[in-house]
């Protein structure tokens, strides 16, 4: 069982199953094969985020959202509007449009025995209880703090505009292209390491804007929110399937090899 299911069948007591398959007018061994023919999709779509430094963004604030927490604890608030909300908003991120989320649910559909349109109703309560739990999976880590932080300081977006000089939260920029050694994390640790070296410099190493921070808010450290990223990053690839060489690096299985196909034109790898 992969980590992605183990935290669905863990959710809500251990009873995140019997709940939805209430909710949704099905079986408990429907909703079972439902999580068993998405999980992977999840997982694809995780770890391919974890490289894209405008999906990852997004999912770190969502690791520190509430509502995704407590949809992992209690049922009502999985199947609350404001998670369904929430949820589509994780999708987007991970899938990259509903056009390519519609393409995980026909695939699913083919094992599961169950319509697209259905899966595509569960998939956001799906990944909000997905990161409900990992929160508490890396709150477990010890990284609760720092998530908490997080939120309160406006999400990661805000942090990174603290530290880029801005002094408050600045539009979203189009994602970086790849460098050797850059992405997201040369990107955060271009800034995070200005700011420990003495003064929050610009990705090229220009001087300080004026009035920039000299510190984060809420008394971040900036050096717990690096290694927090890095643990992040870490656990969203540890739920994916090891690369199948054979198969020219897709997981194994020609269903993972189609999801993939589908994620690599979301996010397409250099």
């Amino acid at each position: 069982m992969s980590m992605i299911e183990d935290i669905l069948v863990s959710a809500q007591g251990g009873k995140l199953v019997d709940n939805l398959a209430q909710s949704f007018g099905l079986t408990s061994e429907q909703i079972r094969s439902a999580i068993t023919e998405l999980s992977p999709a999840l997982a694809l779509g995780l770890r391919n985020a974890a490289s894209n430094p405008e999906a990852l963004n997004k999912i770190v604030d969502g690791l520190s959202h509430p509502t995704h927490a407590a949809a992992f604890m209690d049922h009502s608030v999985a199947c609350c509007e404001e998670t369904a909300t929430l949820g589509q908003g994780a999708i987007n991120q991970l899938f990259g449009s509903n056009s390519a989320a519609g393409q995980v649910a026909q695939i699913a559909a083919r094992d599961s025995g169950l319509r697209p349109d259905i899966l595509t109703q569960l998939l956001p309560v799906l990944a909000s209880v997905v990161l409900g739990g990992l929160s508490k999976s890396l709150g477990d880590k010890g990284l609760g703090p720092v998530l908490g932080q997080i939120a309160g300081s406006g999400g990661l977006e805000a942090i990174l505009g603290q530290l880029a000089g801005g002094g408050a939260p600045t539009p979203r920029p189009q994602a970086p292209q790849a460098q050797p050694g850059g992405g997201f994390g040369g990107l955060l640790g271009a800034l995070l390491g200005a700011l420990l070296g003495g003064g929050a410099k610009g990705p090229a190493g220009a001087p300080p804007s004026p009035g920039a921070p000299s510190g984060l808010p809420g008394g971040l450290d900036p050096a717990a929110i690096q290694s927090a990223i890095e643990m992040i990053k870490k656990t969203l690839a540890q739920g994916a399937p090891a690369p199948d060489a054979a198969r020219g690096g897709s997981p194994a299985g020609p269903q993972h090899a189609e999801l993939q196909d589908v994620l690599n034109r979301v996010f397409p790898r250099g």
